[in-house]
């Protein structure tokens, strides 16, 4: 091999080693913005684990709120009952006595 050809072949490998490294410093700034965007990621999944704990706590409180009438229903009810029942027997022990 001649000086000439051994320049060459320098200059060539020194030529790719430099494409080479600005290859790398592409690749390391993707990677940076991947680790990143994966770090972001986890996270928002993270968030999303609690809000859904938290939706599911307030659809429980909302189905016992929702519930809650039915029971006060029933309770007035029971109370109309007991003084319809509390009239009547009056009535008839006014009636009778």
């Amino acid at each position: 091999m001649t000086n000439e050809d051994m320049i060459k072949a320098i200059a060539e490998v020194t030529e790719r080693a430099k494409s080479n490294t600005h290859r790398i410093d592409e690749l390391f700034d993707s990677m940076v913005a991947l680790n990143r965007m994966a770090t972001s990621l986890e996270v928002l999944a993270t968030k999303q684990n609690a809000m859904a704990e938290t939706v599911h706590i307030i659809n429980s409180k909302v189905s016992a709120i929702e519930s809650r009438p039915m029971r006060r229903l029933g309770v007035i009810l029971g109370y109309i009952f007991a003084a319809l029942c509390t009239a009547l027997a009056g009535a008839f022990v006014g009636a009778h006595f």
